[in-house]
C-alpha cells in the first residue's frame, strides 16, 4: 500500500507493506442483520466528593463493530492507524454524561453513558469491577477483544440516522 502525505517542501510517497499480521481485519457492511453484536461498557465515574469512585457496568446492544483505516498526524507526516468503531442504535436507554451523572442511583442500571477513557468489551461479559486495580486488570484481560473510549458521536435528535458512534484510534 503507498501512502502520500505533503511535507513543509513538497510531497512524499512511502510504502507500507501489507502482511496478514498487518492487515486490518474489516467486517462487511452489506449485511442484512448488521446491529445484532453486544458489547459490555464499563464508565469510569469520577468521585463526585459525596460518592466515591465507581465503574458503571452496561451491556449495550443492536451493535455493529467494526474496523477501519484513520490518519495519526504529528504536525509531518500522516501515520495509516486502525480505528475500533462501535455503532449502536441503542438509543433508547442513551443519556449524555450530564443527564446520567444527574440520574438517581437506583435508575442507573437502566442507562448508560459514553466519554473518553471508558472501556468498552467487544462481547456481553459480566465482569464485576469496583476499585481502580481491577478496572485497569480488566482492560488487560481484554486488550485484544476491546478498547478505551477516545471519541463518541451521539446522533440522535433531527437526524435522518439514530445511533451512537463509539471509537478508539
Amino acid at each position: 500500500m503507498k501512502v502520500g502525505f505533503k511535507v513543509k517542501y513538497g510531497y512524499n510517497e512511502i510504502e507500507i507493506p501489507i502482511t496478514e499480521e498487518t492487515k486490518p481485519k474489516y467486517r462487511p457492511l452489506g449485511r442484512k442483520d448488521r446491529y445484532v453484536e453486544k458489547v459490555t461498557i464499563y464508565n469510569d465515574v469520577a468521585s463526585d466528593g459525596v460518592n466515591p469512585r465507581r465503574f458503571d457496568r452496561f451491556v449495550i446492544s443492536k451493535c455493529l463493530i467494526y474496523n477501519d483505516l484513520g490518519e495519526s498526524a504529528d504536525g509531518t507526516i500522516g501515520q495509516p492507524i486502525e480505528v475500533q468503531n462501535v455503532i449502536t442504535r441503542d438509543v433508547e436507554h442513551y443519556k449524555t454524561p450530564l443527564e446520567y451523572a444527574q440520574l438517581p442511583a437506583d435508575l442507573k442500571e437502566n442507562y448508560y453513558t459514553v466519554k473518553p477513557n471508558d472501556f468498552v468489551v467487544l462481547a456481553e461479559v459480566d465482569d464485576v469491577v469496583t476499585t481502580s486495580r481491577e478496572f485497569q486488570d480488566l482492560q488487560s484481560k481484554y486488550k485484544d477483544n476491546g478498547f478505551s473510549v477516545t471519541a463518541v458521536s451521539a446522533y440522535l435528535n433531527g437526524t435522518n440516522t439514530n445511533n451512537i458512534h463509539i471509537q478508539h484510534a
